[in-house]
């Protein structure tokens, strides 16, 4: 089984789609950036006080990160 899972950063929401539906976005924070104090951009968990927790235990058959916000569209049928 496989899910398409973007995420979106227009410089205003970071916005996570599951299979085309919205499902998730931070309500009331601007997004400032993929990224927080410098630290590196982080693919199948996250990091807290310096340490990677929250690890995703699987296999990520494609991964692929554009410079600019895509319409529903373009991410959807992007190869």
């Amino acid at each position: 089984m496989w899910w398409h899972e973007p995420v979106v950063n227009d410089g205003r929401f970071v916005k996570l789609y599951v299979n085309g539906c919205e499902e998730g976005r931070n309500p009331t924070t601007p997004a400032n950036g993929l990224t927080a104090l410098g630290m590196p951009f982080l693919v199948g968990g996250y990091g807290w006080h310096g340490a990677i927790n929250q690890v995703f235990r699987g296999t990520l058959g494609d991964v692929r990160i554009v410079d600019r916000p895509l319409p529903i569209s373009q991410f959807m049928n992007a190869r």
